[in-house]
């Protein structure tokens, strides 16, 4: 995933070869046409599921979820589901799913959710997906039982495009031959760019999944084709993909795209003024002018994550406006109905305190580390790393975190005390669950 969830614990605790030139194919399968003036999708990103099968709730695994920066794994399938329910009931035109759709690309995890998208398309529901950089030649793939873990079977990128083929690849119009981008056309007037940003080609020779992206040549010069055929037909043109086209947080390393300002210069005179990612975990809204174009990026928040966002994106095909709507998913009220009272509220204390538990620990060992330096007594060690654990939880949540005797007690401390920055900076999110403007 970006840093991945590891690697963010570990920023916390501390403070590329592409795809060879693409080109374009013809494919035979044509979606139905969205008939009505408005198109709704549901959008969402980073699912990190791990099927049932592969866990048995065991230690080893109970270990593993719990260091996972406040990744919800022990709950992954349980949160899908209850998403998919979701959308059965809202019955969106389309589903748009971002990357990272399994926790680190297990054939079985992505066999499930495939499995759970079958039900969005047999009640008519469009589902387009593209890969993360945790789903395709991963070679940390593993299964849990008792206190071991073992290795388990990954996907090559032919195993993903077949296992997803109802989910995008078989009512694609184009592919790009060099990589599993993809172009879909749910009507006349709005077609999804489905983009793969995710380098994995070398994964096993370093030993784990890349974090950062990128686009080669032909694949920018084939969006920028597709750019000019929606402009010629008057179509809206929405890129959907795992990385960052800009910069959303002060961690954005590895997130954005590799050669982002050739990036925004193609989307730009591609007039793709809206963008849809993920990666990053934090639910958040951007904007960079970049030429004659005003870009607008929306980063999906991680559905296995904090608030489980999803979005909903409703576009006027005729004018082109468009709004989105990002809204936590009711997974206590889904867990009860399923399970009962009980269940839902032992999964409501672990949603919760496993986000906040990866903000505390790191805090708390920052602080703990500079003791001889700073002299503070455990006691107020352990209130500041209380003030991480919130602040962590608001930032993914993208709303700001609340202004408290504690969070002032950041502010008196030196400027260049590790965690500072990024806990004051969370007193200021804001503007990034809802969105209006223009698609074209």
């Amino acid at each position: 995933m970006k840093m991945t969830f590891r690697h963010l614990a570990s920023w916390l605790a501390l403070g590329s070869t592409l795809l060879l030139a693409g080109c374009q194919q013809t494919a035979t399968q044509k979606t139905t046409p969205v008939k009505t003036r408005q198109l709704t999708a549901m959008v969402i990103s980073d699912d990190h599921v791990i099927a049932p099968s592969l866990h048995d709730n065991g230690s080893a695994f109970t270990s593993y979820a719990a260091s996972d920066a406040g990744a919800n794994l022990k709950y992954s399938a349980t949160i899908f589901k209850a998403f998919i329910a979701k959308a059965l009931q809202q019955k969106p035109d389309v589903v748009l799913m971002s990357g990272d759709i399994t926790n680190n690309g297990e054939k079985a995890s992505h066999q499930y959710v495939a499995k759970q998208l079958k039900r969005l398309t047999q009640a008519h529901i469009r589902v387009y997906v593209v890969p993360g950089n945790h789903d395709i030649n991963n070679p940390l793939t593993r299964r849990f039982k008792g206190k071991k873990q073992y290795s388990t079977d990954a996907v090559s990128p032919t195993e993903f495009k077949t296992i997803y083929r109802q989910d995008g690849y078989q009512a694609a119009v184009q592919h790009d031959s060099s990589s599993l981008s993809y172009l879909v056309k749910p009507s006349a007037k709005t077609w999804f760019l489905m983009l793969d940003s995710a380098i994995y080609r070398g994964n096993y020779a370093q030993g784990s999944s890349t974090v950062g992206g990128g686009f080669t040549d032909g694949t920018l010069d084939w969006i920028a084709k597709i750019g000019r055929a929606a402009k010629n037909q008057h179509a809206i043109v929405i890129p959907v993909l795992h990385h960052n086209i800009m910069n959303h947080t002060m961690i954005h390393q590895n997130y954005t795209i590799g050669y982002a300002d050739q990036v925004r210069n193609v989307f730009s005179k591609a007039n793709l003024k809206l963008t849809l990612s993920g990666h990053i975990h934090a639910q958040s809204i951007t904007h960079k002018q970049v030429g004659d174009t005003n870009l607008t990026e929306i980063a999906s928040g991680a559905l296995i994550l904090g608030e489980h966002y999803y979005g909903t994106l409703k576009i006027d095909q005729k004018t082109g406006h468009a709004s989105y709507q990002a809204r936590p998913l009711n997974v206590s009220a889904y867990l009860k109905k399923q399970s009962g009272e009980k269940a839902a509220q032992a999964y409501q204390k672990y949603n919760h305190d496993v986000l906040y538990a990866a903000g505390y620990n790191a805090a708390l060992s920052n602080l703990y580390e500079d003791r001889d330096e700073t002299h503070y007594s455990m006691r107020k060690m352990k209130l500041l790393a209380s003030v991480m654990g919130v602040a962590n939880i608001a930032m993914f949540r993208g709303t700001p975190v609340k202004d408290s005797a504690s969070i002032r007690a950041w502010e008196k401390m030196p400027k260049n005390t590790r965690l500072r920055q990024f806990i004051l900076h969370t007193k200021s999110l804001s503007g990034n669950l809802d969105w209006q403007g223009q698609t074209r």
